[in-house]
């Protein structure tokens, strides 16, 4: 499991597929994204070296509502009574009222990275995620009243309600799956890129999201999959359409 600190106030949690973090500000902690259900126990022991215990967590904040990043979310809002915020249109997967659109990654399993995140997929609880049953809706371009004030970046593409989280006092940009630093084919990688078009139900217009990224300026970028890039966030976009087009 990794645990670092990769900013002022800034800590990298997770597995060496999945991350999820916390930001620590003189206003509280935010959590973003929440990993897989099994991450909990992590999760709690993060809190404790750093001082806190999960009830002295202000607020939760997710990328998009995949199993992967939404893991323990109804957790935290259920036992120490967290707010849970996502985007809307994201909401009827959340409450698990919708039906998550099957990505052709799942049918290239025989690609040796693709099979061993689908074992840890299984195996760290992605296949019962507890549906949220309360959360509150993010907009784009708005600025949450949470610890840190993050601005919400729509990027709809990798689902209908992703989102990014600009942490300006920071300089961080929390991009979810928007944006990778590893391939999920070779698994290796570390430049800032689109995740494969068979596992953007929309890639297109994952695509075309970049273009919302482009003018944050420079910022410590800390995706879903893969490690941070530090850089300005014309070049990461610069980077991800290289390399589509290459493909």
């Amino acid at each position: 499991m990794i645990s670092e600190r990769v900013a002022d106030g800034v800590y990298r949690c997770g597995s060496e597929r999945v991350s999820w973090y916390l930001v620590e500000t003189a206003d509280g902690i935010t959590v973003v994204d929440t990993g897989f259900p099994a991450h909990w126990d992590q999760f709690a022991a993060q809190l404790e070296a750093m001082g806190y215990g999960v009830t002295d967590v202000d607020a939760c904040i997710l990328t998009h509502a995949h199993p992967d990043h939404a893991g323990f979310a109804e957790r935290l809002r259920r036992e120490a009574g967290v707010p849970v915020w996502l985007h809307e249109a994201d909401a009827a997967h959340a409450r698990g009222d919708g039906e998550m659109p099957l990505t052709k990654g799942l049918v290239r399993l025989w690609r040796p990275e693709i099979a061993r995140y689908a074992v840890e997929f299984v195996r760290s609880g992605g296949l019962s995620v507890p549906p949220l049953t309360s959360f509150r809706t993010v907009a784009d371009g708005e600025t949450l009243d949470v610890p840190g004030s993050p601005r919400v970046v729509h990027t709809p593409g990798h689902s209908e309600g992703h989102v990014a989280y600009h942490f300006p006092e920071q300089e961080v940009l929390f991009c979810g799956d928007e944006l990778v630093t590893t391939d999920f084919v070779a698994g290796r990688g570390h430049r800032p890129q689109l995740l494969a078009d068979w596992f953007n139900p929309d890639h297109d217009r994952a695509y075309e999201s970049l273009s919302r990224l482009e003018s944050i300026g420079e910022v410590l970028l800390l995706p879903g999959h893969g490690e941070p890039w530090h850089g300005h966030t014309e070049r990461a976009v610069e980077l991800a359409r290289k390399r589509e087009k290459r493909n």
